[in-house]
């Protein structure tokens, strides 16, 4: 190791007692120890003054006996106890790893245990063989449409809502894909070696019914063929703003705890930093593309409240370059945890609400911003035209809209759930309706009545059936 020029005796007596402390725990991962400088070092090092450079920032894991001149980076106070924990996280980081997969060699993501819940899943991609599906229904299938009937019956088992529609659509690189729930996700089929994938985005996460990450993991492990997690995205939310915000972020970035060794991660903010405007910062850590890319924005001001300090933080995981494990579905704060050390740094204080929360919260902002809306953009006119009609009831009649069920974009999400989504594919029965003229338009756009319990076609459409 080359000599330290810019040390000062007063500073090389801190970083030996802290080196003390931290490599036994080194030595107990099989990491490499730090090789102290001989006697020439030494004496060179005191050669120098205090004002020669700036200080290095100190990481959270270091302690500050004795030097007044720095602060915690927190304000939650250090004890040994604590600072020896967080050694011990840390020598975790220095650790990768690796296993074959497909002939390549991929990243194991590191795990590092929570004391609570500070994370959740709010993105699930996976794919298996089709002959999961055939195991599943006890038979051997044919045709596509036979396929996707089962797999909507598969997702109604597992998330609670199966195939709504037809998306019409190719999506990753499959030839077609069919629309879960209420827009909670799809289901992608044809090509890709007879693989299926199951797309699960953030509303479907939240909507779901309860228990379905342990029914997953189940599926994944006894029942399906060939599975595979492709991608799972990790999130936590801090709707104070107490100790995740986008400017810690970056402060993080910058003292190198947003990297897990070797070369730091790239940083791109988005939205106006110099100036906030109320709509809302991003900073993104890490390429679009690779197998981790994090997301830390203030989701209370995109959802509207120009106010409010609440920040998310999403993890986000790919198989492009590691092996996504099945258990990151029973305990997704480990490994948010074991994501970058700043976050390993603060599991004692990290908890994140629960999903109901999460969306009661959502509906909250988009209730009281689309009051704002309607005031700010037609108040003065709403105003006068009460003064005209002297009749309310006659005034929303005149000024509401034509479709009595429509629903603005920003309260779409907010009201769906399971009780939104129309009637999942496989409930219509095999005698009275031929999968292919199902799938070939939504199911909301077919013309259905009910005849002895039952619904079927009607008109012409029938007649094709």
């Amino acid at each position: 190791m080359g000599k330290m020029k810019q040390t000062t005796p007063y500073e090389l007596a801190i970083k030996k007692k802290a080196l003390n402390q931290v490599s036994p725990l080194f030595a107990e991962q099989n990491a490499p120890l730090l090789v102290a400088r001989d006697k020439e070092d030494e004496e060179a090092t005191t050669k120098t003054t205090r004002s020669a450079r700036a200080k290095n920032p100190r990481l959270p894991h270091q302690k500050h006996e004795g030097d007044t001149s720095f602060s915690p980076i927190n304000n939650m106070g250090e004890t040994a106890d604590s600072g020896l924990e967080k050694a011990r996280d840390l020598a975790k980081f220095q650790q990768v790893e690796l296993v074959m997969s497909s002939g390549e060699v991929k990243i194991v993501p590191l795990r590092i245990p929570a004391i609570g819940e500070c994370a959740v899943i709010d993105w699930v991609n996976l794919t298996f063989h089709e002959d999961t599906l055939c195991k599943t229904a006890n038979k051997q299938f044919i045709s596509d449409n036979e396929f996707i009937l089962e797999a909507s019956r598969l997702c109604e088992n597992i998330f609670g809502f199966g195939i709504t529609g037809d998306n019409q659509k190719i999506m990753n690189f499959y030839k077609n894909s069919w629309v879960l729930g209420d827009k909670f996700g799809f289901v992608c089929f044809g090509g890709q070696r007879r693989t299926m994938m199951f797309v699960l985005n953030g509303t479907g996460c939240i909507n779901a019914k309860v228990g379905w990450e342990r029914r997953l993991n189940i599926f994944l492990n006894t029942v399906a063929v060939r599975p595979t997690l492709t991608r799972v995205d990790l999130a936590h939310d801090d709707f104070e703003g107490k100790y995740i915000t986008v400017d810690w972020a970056e402060t993080q970035w910058h003292e190198r705890t947003l990297s897990c060794g070797g070369r730091d991660p790239n940083i791109e903010r988005r939205g106006n930093w110099h100036r906030p405007s109320g709509k809302g910062r991003t900073l993104y850590i890490g390429c679009r593309d690779s197998g981790k890319f994090t997301r830390f924005y203030e989701k209370g001001k995109k959802e509207g409240d120009k106010e409010s300090p609440w920040c998310r933080a999403e993890v986000e995981l790919k198989s492009s370059d590691r092996v996504i494990p099945f258990d990151i579905l029973l305990t997704p704060s480990d490994y948010f945890l074991g994501s970058y050390p700043c976050l390993a740094f603060l599991k004692t204080e990290l908890t994140t609400p629960q999903r109901i929360k999460v969306k009661e919260k959502e509906a909250k902002i988009a209730y009281h911003r689309s009051i704002e809306i309607v005031k700010n953009q037609a108040g003065k006119y709403i105003t006068f035209l009460r003064r005209f009609f002297q009749d309310d009831d006659l005034l929303l009649s005149k000024i509401s809209h034509s479709d009595p069920a429509v629903v603005p974009k920003r309260l779409e999400n907010p009201l769906k759930s399971i009780e939104t989504c129309t009637q999942f594919l496989h409930d219509f029965p095999y005698l009275k309706l031929s999968p292919e003229v199902v799938l070939a338009k939504p199911l909301f756009g077919l013309d259905w009545v009910i005849e002895k319990g039952k619904p079927t076609l009607k008109g012409e459409q029938w007649a094709m059936a």
